[in-house]
């Protein structure tokens, strides 16, 4: 390494190192290499396949809500951890979110 490393500390603990970019690339390879970037995946991250699909469409729930005419609110209910959605209510969010 050409440097040393900034420390950046959160609640007394570190939690990032600032390196010199060379010594970066000289880490992970060219900067022209493919395999620097890993494609992120929405459903790694969302649990509820409908708000996975909402986020995906680039709706609000009040937008998912008008297109389903339904309340907000239940658009909300149903995208929270502890609701099943139904194979029926499934299938028309798919439908709408398909156009």
């Amino acid at each position: 390494m050409s440097a040393k490393p900034q420390i950046i500390y959160e609640h007394n603990k570190p939690a990032f190192a600032v390196i010199p970019y060379a010594d970066y690339m000289a880490l992970v390879g060219s900067a022209n290499d493919d395999d620097e970037y890993v494609p992120f995946a929405l459903n790694d991250y969302i649990q509820n396949p409908i708000r996975a699909a909402r986020i995906e469409a680039n709706l609000s729930q009040q937008e998912l809500a008008g297109r389903l005419n339904v309340t907000q609110g239940y658009v909300s209910r149903i995208e929270a951890r502890n609701f099943k959605a139904s194979d029926k209510l499934m299938h028309k969010i798919k439908t709408v979110l398909t156009g």
